[in-house]
């Protein structure tokens, strides 16, 4: 069991004014975190503000927030600068996609593919340098301090649609797999701990939102082509995932999946991150070595009978 403690301890969230950041921020306030929501939006962050204020477990916990532009480094500097606090966890949470941002890759605009870079990667890397910086520059404390990275199900499969979105959760992978193997520089695994979580559709704002631009093709495939109640009855809600992720904070997992697919997914993909949970991994990645080259072979035809479809109609 690691050493994840919240109680009166400080905590950053990026990305906490709506989904699954604000889900996050309202189990952590539930748990007597200190938090400080970072986005762009003040009127949002005022919300989630109140909303964890109504349920913090104690009147002298602070929930703080700022106004910062997570894709400009200078900013970050600036917010935690201002905050005053060397915080005990960090949350990289913003991200998301939005219509121009989602699309075949012929029929995009550079702009969607530039922001969604910047909103799912950049938000991340830049607010986490710049605690890291600040956590190195002291001596590590007795209990260990968490940066939690959130990637997606889609850094493990490529859908089309996704032509953006997927290649920035690769990389959000790819830094959290750096990030655990740099911060060992800064006093073993006891004094950092980095963790990168995977969640798969999930209900928020964002994932409504983002569904007037999604091809039939994209929702066909990750099963979204339903009603919207339906898809909102059928789909989990962010503050499940949020519990689940502070769930493999408290195993010590350093990926955090929160459903079955994922865990099959990661195991067909994991290379050589480590693992968490060495027997259930390599019979997941069993599994997934039978099984993916069927889901596979499925995904292919429905992409060549989805073109063939619009051809048809001149498209």
């Amino acid at each position: 069991m690691i050493n994840f403690e919240v109680r009166n301890k400080h905590v950053v969230i990026a990305g906490g004014s709506r989904g699954l950041g604000k889900a996050l921020g309202l189990e952590l306030a539930e748990k007597g975190a200190n938090i400080l929501l970072l986005a762009r939006g003040k009127e949002g962050l005022e919300k989630a503000q109140k909303e964890m204020l109504a349920v913090r477990q104690a009147p002298t916990q602070v929930i703080d927030i700022q106004c910062v532009d997570l894709i400009k480094p200078e900013a970050c500097a600036i917010a935690m600068e201002t905050y005053g606090i060397i915080p005990d966890h960090l949350f990289c949470v913003a991200g998301g996609t939005s219509p121009e941002q989602i699309g075949f890759l012929a029929d995009m605009k550079p702009e969607g593919l530039i922001s969604c870079l910047e909103i799912n990667y950049y938000a991340a890397i830049f607010i986490a340098q710049v605690v890291l910086k600040l956590w190195v520059s002291k001596a590590p404390t007795a209990h260990s301090r968490h940066i939690t990275f959130v990637s997606s199900n889609a850094a493990f499969v490529s859908i089309p649609g996704y032509i953006a979105y997927t290649p920035t959760k690769v990389a959000v992978r790819a830094f959290a797999d750096t990030l655990r193997q740099e911060l060992l520089l800064y006093g073993g695994k006891d004094a950092y701990q980095v963790h990168c979580a995977y969640p798969g559709c999930f209900i928020s704002e964002s994932f409504l939102a983002e569904a007037a631009g999604k091809p039939e093709l994209t929702k066909m495939i990750e099963g979204s082509n339903i009603p919207e109640d339906k898809l909102v009855s059928q789909t989990e809600s962010a503050q499940s995932v949020a519990r689940k992720i502070l769930k493999g904070l408290q195993r010590g997992d350093f990926f955090i999946t929160v459903d079955f697919e994922g865990a099959l997914l990661l195991n067909n993909m994991r290379g050589p991150s480590p693992r968490d949970h060495v027997f259930l991994d390599l019979l997941l990645a069993f599994l997934a070595l039978i099984a993916w080259p069927f889901v596979r072979r499925d995904f292919d035809a429905k992409t060549v009978k989805y073109g063939k479809g619009q051809r048809s109609l001149g498209r």
